[in-house]
């Protein structure tokens, strides 16, 4: 494999890194489930379980304010290219502090540039209805069930590198997402073969988060690349006016 100038690397991984973001901040959103659906037969019918589940994610409350480090490196090894602690606060206008840093400066303007494309996301139902895991965007089958969840398989209605085929696991005594795992539905770009991403989610302090990340994306010239997200503190602040919940999207259709 010939060797990239230092300069393309960290273009190509910026490129990744602000992909893999993006999607953070998608699956942020999840709120009113409605589904067309088809499969074998659920002991509680895909009916039953979806408009539990709208209920479930229209009613939690969401962190408006949260803590999350970030560490991008190669799939094969254990050293850490990069990392960052950053600070979100989703109440309006929004805002972001960066308090922890180390590895390639590249990275430090990749999460200047996510961040604030995060909080934009966040501040805009419109937007957020274009990427929430709703029958607009998405057809969904019922595959099975464990101990603790249904899964439901998610096909995208539009090949878009924000939508993602894979599996939700909707917990069954809460009717909350508790992961959600695939590979985005479009590659952002021909540098980008595949991404394989794993979003969890907890259910604590009467909040509904995002615990973790982990995407491997297959690019071209440079391999396996990783990126890891975990959330180290989350809260719900006082708001300072009345706006939408975030992590939310009302069962009725938002008119963009």
């Amino acid at each position: 494999m010939r060797t990239l100038p230092k300069m393309l690397q960290t273009m190509l991984l910026l490129t990744v890194t602000v992909t893999f973001l993006k999607l953070l901040t998608v699956l942020t959103v999840l709120a009113a489930f409605t589904v067309f659906a088809q499969g074998a037969t659920p002991k509680l019918a895909l009916v039953d379980i979806v408009p539990r589940m709208e209920k479930a994610q229209s009613e939690i409350s969401t962190p408006n304010h949260v803590t999350r480090d970030y560490k991008l490196g190669r799939q094969d090894s254990a050293k850490v290219d990069s990392f960052g602690v950053a600070e979100v606060d989703f109440r309006p206008p929004g805002r972001y502090t960066v308090t922890k840093r180390s590895g390639s400066r590249g990275c430090d303007r990749a999460v200047k540039y996510i961040l604030e494309h995060e909080i934009e996301i966040a501040m805009s139902l419109k937007k957020s209805r274009a990427v929430a895991v709703t029958r607009e965007n998405y057809v969904f089958m019922y595959l099975g069930e464990t101990d603790s969840a249904y899964l439901l398989h998610l096909e995208p209605k539009r090949k878009v590198p924000e939508l993602i085929v894979g599996t939700a696991w909707i917990d069954k005594r809460t009717f909350l997402i508790s992961r959600i795992e695939g590979n985005i539905a479009k590659s952002p770009t021909w540098l980008v073969k595949s991404v394989h991403i794993r979003f969890d989610f907890a259910n604590s302090r009467q909040m509904w988060v995002q615990s973790s990340l982990e995407a491997v994306a297959d690019i071209r010239f440079l391999g396996a690349q990783k990126l890891v997200s975990h959330v180290l503190d989350y809260s719900r602040l006082p708001e300072a006016d009345a706006v939408a919940k975030i992590g939310t999207v009302a069962a009725v259709a938002v008119a963009p």
